[in-house]
């Protein structure tokens, strides 16, 4: 028995060895726009201003490591922006005339993201269209509150940093992520762009009394080179 299982053991190292042995790799990097906001529970969101979609960066450095022509996995480490924005407006009536009112914040998060993606890709050589699927694990870095109030013209806007110690903030995050996009392959030059939805799954902040939940979520669009490493490409 102690042999089977050795040589079965034996049998998965080659097998998956030789698999990445032939592996197609590239390198490259990535960039674009993240459009965050956050989802609360009802009760929640009933005592609290709506939430909106803030815009952010992404930037980073990708990975494509292609076993044939049709899949892939890409893990990739990334610099993300996340957050949320919300606006609280009134009227205050001067005479007759109302006269608007009110302030917009905008909470920014710098996350440290590495999503770890598989990806299916369908068509020819040269173009291909593809979906990405898996899991991405973040660190909060540091945050900021950005304030702007307006009374006839809005004021300068003002920029707290944020101390999540303070805020009882979760700053690791694990996240689903689920995408598309399109890429075009020609002399070891691979160029894509895609469009992705991010579902976190791991509740940033912990209210101590009632059970209930905010988590991130996002859309970002983003494009990049990568240069194919493989050896028909050098």
């Amino acid at each position: 028995m102690k042999t089977t299982k050795q040589v079965l053991f034996a049998a998965l190292i080659i097998l998956f060895g030789n698999q990445f042995a032939t592996a197609q790799i590239a390198l490259g990097l990535k960039g674009g726009a993240n459009f965050g906001t956050v989802h609360a529970t009802e009760t929640l969101n009933s005592l609290t201003p709506d939430f909106k979609y803030s815009t952010g960066a992404v930037a980073g450095g990708v990975a494509e490591i292609g076993f044939g022509r049709y899949f892939a996995l890409q893990p990739e480490v990334l610099w993300v922006q996340k957050g949320f924005l919300f606006d609280e407006g009134i009227d205050i009536p001067v005479g007759n005339i109302p006269i608007p009112a009110g302030v917009e914040a905008t909470i920014r998060t710098n996350y440290l993201e590495v999503p770890l993606l598989a990806k299916a890709k369908f068509g020819t050589e040269r173009v291909q269209a593809y979906a990405l699927l898996g899991p991405s694990f973040g660190y909060a870095l540091n945050g900021k509150l950005i304030t702007r109030t307006r009374f006839l013209f809005e004021f300068d806007p003002i920029r707290t940093d944020l101390n999540f110690n303070n805020l009882d903030y979760n700053r690791f995050e694990v996240s689903a992520v689920g995408g598309l996009g399109v890429q075009f392959n020609f002399n070891g030059i691979k160029w894509f762009a895609d469009v992705r939805y991010t579902y976190g799954l791991t509740e940033l902040y912990n209210f101590p009394v009632v059970n209930e939940q905010i988590k991130n979520r996002g859309i970002a669009l983003s494009t990049g080179v990568m240069l194919d490493l493989s050896p028909a490409n050098k």
